[in-house]
């Protein structure tokens, strides 16, 4: 049962680097199979996470498409 649930975890585990720009957590969050995008540091650490609501929220300071914030300024990191 475990190994069935991490299975289907990892096949919806996406992240990106704290670099990255909240467009493309935004792109990755578009798909339905992912909830959230886990942001890691330059060693590979876990720094945050970028939840659909943190996009929705950001949407009104930002102008769409052209839109250059910073995923480490919107993320979650408790």
């Amino acid at each position: 049962m475990v190994d069935r649930v991490l299975a289907v975890a990892r096949d919806r585990l996406v992240m990106l680097r704290d670099d990255a720009l909240l467009i493309e957590a935004a792109g990755l969050l578009k798909e339905p199979q992912y909830n959230l995008v886990v942001i890691c540091d330059q060693t590979g650490k876990m720094a945050g996470v970028i939840t659909k609501t943190d996009v929705v929220r950001q949407i009104s300071y930002c102008a769409g498409s052209s839109c250059i914030t910073p995923a480490v300024e919107v993320m979650t990191r408790d």
